[in-house]
């Protein structure tokens, strides 16, 4: 389910970036005037639509990884490799909640030089998209302590199996 909200809202967050830009440059070419607020809108736009296509792209198993060791490995060696990735990348995801609230709540009072928007939500991308990154960790080890395969292959077949959903 957190993966359909996240899928939404980068369709969306893409479309709005696509739909601004064209009437940026048209409003700058066509109409000989700029939308000077768009600049802001779109580096916002843009900021949250990469954070949340990182969860995305953890959820599907398509960051880059290089599975030739684990594949080397013996079973309980692509046990202990899959533990410690997963483990390494669960801190950088307490990293950004921690670091992400942090800087939310530093630039809550702040606003944007154009819009005057709150600086805030800008920031808010990154400690949403860790906890989602975390939630999607915790999934992704849970899936492979139950199966009895190597468990890179588990957390693949799991994700497609709820893709397939």
């Amino acid at each position: 389910m957190l993966d359909r909200f996240f899928e939404a809202v980068a369709a969306l967050l893409l479309a709005a970036i696509t739909l601004l830009a064209i009437a940026a440059v048209a409003a700058r070419y066509i109409l000989n005037a700029s939308l000077s607020w768009s600049a802001e809108v779109l580096v916002g736009l843009l900021v949250y639509i990469t954070f949340f296509c990182g969860y995305l792209a953890l959820r599907q198993g398509a960051h880059l990884r290089i599975d030739v060791i684990a594949a080397l490995l013996p079973y309980r060696g692509q046990w202990v490799l899959f533990f410690i990735n997963q483990t390494l990348i669960g801190l950088v995801c307490v990293i950004m909640i921690v670091w992400g609230l942090e800087q939310t709540l530093t630039f809550s009072n702040r606003t944007t030089l154009m819009l005057g928007a709150p600086q805030w939500l800008f920031y808010s991308a990154v400690p949403i998209s860790g906890a989602g990154m975390l939630l999607e960790l915790v999934r992704q080890c849970v899936v492979a302590a139950k199966a009895k395969i190597p468990p890179y292959e588990a957390a693949r077949r799991a994700a497609l199996e709820e893709s397939e959903l």
